[in-house]
């Protein structure tokens, strides 16, 4: 009995887990929308390098959630190519331009790159792993 508790534990977990997982691309650029938007809104109330320097915490877990769900998408993209659409949106913008009025604060830059480093070396390694597959494939 005390093992079956575990595993019980872990499905349920499983389970809600792939129920709160996007099952569409529209779903998907929903989930990125918010997240887009909760970045944007977090970088707005950046005014001075100070604010940002005690704000990179909760921006390199914005940035975390943020490549988790690239890489989700794009497992999702491979399932299903027929049911997919790349449309930037304003959220994307706005993030954009938020990431630009950072920029210009004294080290902001530097922060921000700092912030997003693992985001980016966890994409790489996936994006790695998926050439990697496809030049198996071909071969």
């Amino acid at each position: 009995m005390a093992r079956v508790r575990p595993i019980l534990l872990f499905l349920a977990v499983g389970a809600l887990f792939y129920s709160c997982s996007p099952h569409s691309s529209e779903e998907f650029h929903k989930e990125g929308e918010v997240l887009c938007r909760s970045l944007v809104e977090a970088l707005q109330t950046i005014e001075s390098s100070d604010q940002l320097l005690l704000a990179e915490p909760l921006l390199k877990k914005k940035f975390e959630s943020l490549v988790s769900l690239m890489i989700e998408s794009s497992k999702f993209q491979q399932e299903h190519p027929d049911d997919w659409s790349l449309e930037p949106g304003f959220v994307s913008v706005a993030l954009r331009d938020q990431l630009h009025r950072i920029y210009l604060l004294e080290g902001g830059r530097e922060v921000i790159e700092r912030a997003q480093q693992e985001s980016l070396v966890k994409l790489d390694a996936y994006e790695r792993s998926r050439l990697r597959q496809r030049e198996k494939l071909k071969s």
